[in-house]
């Protein structure tokens, strides 16, 4: 990043019409960054692939990399709604979790120009983001949906303290995850890893 201050972003309560002006843009972004990847995301195309002008862009956020930051954000908002209504099967969290990592893995290495762009401007704009009051979305400790998934069925013998701990380091451990199926790593290979750690973090509990 330059010298100069980087973007940050900024979660605020936005109207009806201007949330919706938001999603519109980020869909447009994401769209874009699938087809093309990085170098195809710009405000002006952005800007045209939404049906909105250029300076109505620049009202929601003030360059690409913090577009696509807003983007990635997004995705993982989405990615904890999905796993509250439709809770993942498992009888132990462990299990849970690894059944989300295998989807949203698989969703990725389908679209590698997409995560591609996202984990190139998050690493981008991460200095303007460091620091924020907001809620930042996919830094290593922010992943809300895999403590989601941990608690989405019983976890008798894990303590919410055990909880907090594992959704923090697989947090961090799936963040290089999606980054190395980005970049064209098997997605089974990455889900082993994260299996083993996921349950050695959260043994199953045996029965008195």
């Amino acid at each position: 990043m330059p010298a100069m201050e980087a973007p940050r972003v900024v979660q605020s309560v936005l109207s009806p019409a201007r949330a919706a002006t938001r999603q519109k843009v980020i869909a447009a972004a994401i769209e874009l960054a699938t087809e093309g990847g990085y170098d195809a995301v710009g405000i002006r195309p952005v800007a045209a692939r939404a049906g909105v002008s250029v300076p109505t862009v620049y009202q929601h956020v003030s360059s690409k990399d913090q577009l696509l930051a807003e983007a990635l954000m997004m995705l993982g908002s989405r990615s904890t709604e999905g796993v509250r209504r439709r809770r993942p099967a498992g009888d132990s969290p462990a299990d849970r979790v690894v059944r989300v990592f295998t989807r949203i893995l698989d969703e990725a290495a389908a679209k590698p120009l997409l995560y591609q762009a996202l984990y190139r401007a998050w690493v981008a704009a991460l200095p303007g983001l460091v620091g924020g009051d907001a809620a930042l979305g996919l830094g290593p400790e922010r992943a809300q949906w895999i403590g989601e998934a941990l608690r989405a069925g019983p976890h008798d013998g894990h303590s919410e303290e055990d909880l907090d701990a594992a959704a923090r380091i697989l947090s961090t451990l799936f963040l290089g995850a999606m980054v190395g199926v980005a970049a064209g790593r098997p997605v089974r290979e990455v889900v082993a890893i994260l299996d083993e750690a996921s349950h050695r973090l959260l043994p199953a509990q045996l029965a008195p």
